[in-house]
């Protein structure tokens, strides 16, 4: 795949929506090849970490399934799922090489919690609980967000764990009461006050996705309009976790897992187009997205 020069992007800037500023650091494949080293032989499945999901209910199977098998693509040691009876007796048969818990494992070095749980005072709980006594990288998605949205932001400052937000605009409007309208038009800005306020890394997904920590910055515009539908969001998670674990910061597990899995829908959508490539389309071609990054085609 032939990488487009930052020039080349800024021109084209506003089909993303919003101008990315020159001092924006745009995303590219050299920088996110430097998160798949090569991997020496001499290794186990613990040297490359484990990642907890907490993931699914009996309604929202699928975000399980999503995540999960993103993640088990993610270079991790070990996928764990944490979810209802029935969401891991669909799942334990197709990907076996899980473990499946009952309750979270706190010494998974990432947990991503939200994907298809449903809004609930109990998720809300259980973010908290993570929030007090978790000490890994803690990935909120989805019903995760739109939980601390409804019951309130304090758990997420000043927490233990080293926490990742992945709102789309919609959700990031819940999250700071401000309008999509009004984030859409300043996205960077809106993303780097939030993130320096509460202490996190926040990715706030889009066309052209804002990653920052508050303190860095760049934007990913990899991907095609075939992200923009439903379960992106959750393969997303769960790859991120999956890199997290394996020892990336949180901040580079992020522009990682976002630029990865934007090459991976490009492939998708050159053989199937944006109609038709579906989130296990894009999963299918994690490797071949992979591949790509490391030179390996």
């Amino acid at each position: 795949m032939t990488q487009k020069t930052e020039n080349e992007y800024n021109t084209n800037a506003e089909l993303f929506g919003f101008k990315i500023p020159e001092n924006i650091r745009i995303v590219d494949g050299t920088q996110v090849c430097a998160f798949y080293p090569p991997r020496k032989r001499n290794t186990n499945k613990g040297d490359y970490g484990s990642t907890n999901i907490i993931a699914g209910s009996d309604k929202y199977i699928g975000a399980a399934v999503l995540a999960v098998e993103a993640a088990l693509k993610s270079g991790c040691g070990y996928v764990k799922l944490t979810s209802s009876e029935k969401v891991k007796l669909a799942l334990a048969t197709k990907y076996p090489q899980t473990i499946f818990l009952d309750v979270y494992d706190l010494n998974s070095q990432s947990i991503a919690i939200g994907m298809g749980c449903g809004v609930s005072r109990n998720l809300y709980e259980q973010i908290s609980f993570l929030a007090e006594n978790y000490c890994g990288t803690l990935i909120i998605d989805a019903d995760g967000l739109n939980c601390i949205s409804k019951y309130g932001l304090a758990v997420i400052k000043s927490s233990r764990p080293k926490i990742i937000l992945t709102p789309h605009l919609k959700e990031f409007s819940r999250l700071t009461g401000k309008s999509v309208e009004t984030i859409a038009k300043q996205p960077i800005e809106a993303a780097q006050e939030f993130a320096t306020r509460y202490g996190v890394t926040l990715l706030l997904k889009g066309a052209a996705s804002v990653i920052t920590d508050g303190m860095e910055t760049c934007v990913n515009i990899s991907g095609t309009t075939a992200l923009a539908k439903g379960g992106s969001g959750d393969m997303l998670a769960g790859y991120m976790a999956g890199s997290a674990a394996r020892g990336l910061s949180p901040f580079n597990a992020a522009v990682c897992s976002a630029y990865t899995m934007g090459v991976a829908a490009e492939i998708s959508s050159r053989q199937k187009t944006d109609y038709c490539v579906t989130a296990r389309d894009v999963i299918d071609n994690l490797h071949l997205a992979v591949k790509c990054l490391t030179g390996q085609n």
